[in-house]
């Protein structure tokens, strides 16, 4: 579900002239509607509508709006979607009841049409934020159990470098989404009165996305340079074999990786934590480049001279051997005026609300400075962007 898409409400009642005045004044603000002539037809329709919000009549024959509640959240795709009850009755004890049966909030009848629509709106954007963090969340977990299953084949020590690379994806891709969802909660509380239920549900959300991002933190504070991995060597077929593991599990589901190795290219030895540390940022980047509909990501390994870049790299030696890792993409690309600043440390060519933090080829760039090798990016808006990593040969 799209953060952009429209919200979409089941309106139930059993007077088709409140139904369409209650329609009228939602559709007119955007809202996807769903009309129910009964609790009994809300019940059947609901898992296919699958709505952000239930505005439900009280008094209904059969089946009341309180027993209709009752029903709809015992439904597993209803469970947390809110209920408000539209009633003539604002007595203490059928406000109560209301909420016993598990709704959110009440509107009075005759309603006000922009006090309507306020309300729809924030229970709706509400219910909308907490699926996404639950989602983001159940992602989270997932990968979590997927790497522990894989690591119990893997020594200690190769555990903790695997842990380190992991943590780096996770923390990169989910810190992204984090900062999107707290900015929504602050639209919301802006929105809404302090004092009200609803300011303080988002602070619920606002506190739990805090607290998970400490923890995501934590786990890409982990050193990937342990004692042992400063003079740790692999082999590029290695190398290989480390990406495709380390991405298995967090690769967006429309998002490919292919790796690949030219026949011709020795399988030279590199640096596993410089190596890893470099791809990890180029592949990321990759990632957030994609377009909606998803993409390919391709890793591939070359033999490279100094003197087939010697036109284009500065003070790169012509006579120099090196591996070559393209990491090329099909992804949004970038203009000449962005790709020039592109290593300045937090750039960030993101005209989104997430907050990117620009440090990944400012990261990249300085690994390939200390291995003594270079970086080269090709790219066009809409046609992708190619990154070229020259790692110094070692047989």
């Amino acid at each position: 579900m799209g953060e952009n898409e429209k919200f979409r409400v089941l309106i139930v009642d059993d007077n088709a002239d409140n139904l369409m005045v209650v329609a009228s004044a939602l559709s007119t603000r955007g809202f996807a509607i769903m009309l129910a002539r009964s609790g009994f037809e809300a019940i059947d329709c609901v898992d296919k509508f699958l709505p952000d919000l239930i505005l439900l009549d009280v008094v209904m024959p059969e089946l009341d709006g309180y027993a209709t509640c009752i029903k709809l959240k015992a439904l597993p795709c209803c469970k947390n979607v809110p209920v408000i009850f539209l009633t003539a009755r604002n007595d203490k004890e059928d406000v109560l009841k209301g909420f016993e049966a598990g709704g959110a909030d009440f509107v009075c009848k005759p309603f006000n049409r922009d006090e309507l629509c306020h309300r729809v709106e924030t229970h709706a954007r509400l219910y909308r934020l907490q699926l996404q963090l639950q989602l983001r969340n159940e992602a989270l977990e997932a990968e979590i159990s997927l790497r522990a299953r894989r690591e119990r084949q893997l020594s200690l020590s190769e555990k903790a470098r695997l842990a380190g690379r992991i943590a780096a994806g996770i923390s990169h891709h989910f810190n992204n989404m984090f900062h999107s969802l707290l900015g929504f909660c602050e639209l919301i509380q802006a929105a809404v009165k302090p004092e009200s239920e609803v300011f303080g549900y988002v602070q619920k959300i606002v506190d739990a996305t805090k607290k998970t991002r400490q923890i995501v933190d934590q786990l890409a504070s982990y050193p990937c340079n342990l004692p042992s991995e400063a003079s740790c060597e692999i082999r590029l077929s290695e190398v290989l074999s480390e990406v495709e593991l380390a991405f298995s599990g967090i690769l967006p589901q429309n998002v490919s990786l292919i790796c690949s190795k030219e026949n011709s290219c020795p399988d030279g030895l590199l640096n596993k934590c410089d190596v890893m540390q470099a791809l990890t940022n180029v592949i990321m980047n990759s990632i957030e480049a994609m377009p909606e509909g998803g993409g390919q990501i391709v890793l591939r390994a070359a033999p490279a001279s100094g003197n087939d870049y010697v036109s284009i790299i500065d003070k790169i030696d012509s006579e120099a051997n090196f591996i070559e890792l393209s990491v090329s993409d099909n992804g949004i690309g970038m203009e000449s005026q962005t790709l020039e600043k592109a290593f300045e440390p937090f750039f960030t060519a993101s005209k989104t609300s997430v907050d990117k933090n620009g440090l990944g080829l400012s990261v990249v760039q300085g690994v390939m400075k200390a291995v003594g090798g270079h970086v080269y990016i090709d790219s066009e808006p809409g046609n992708g962007t190619v990154v070229r990593l020259l790692f110094p040969l070692k047989i």
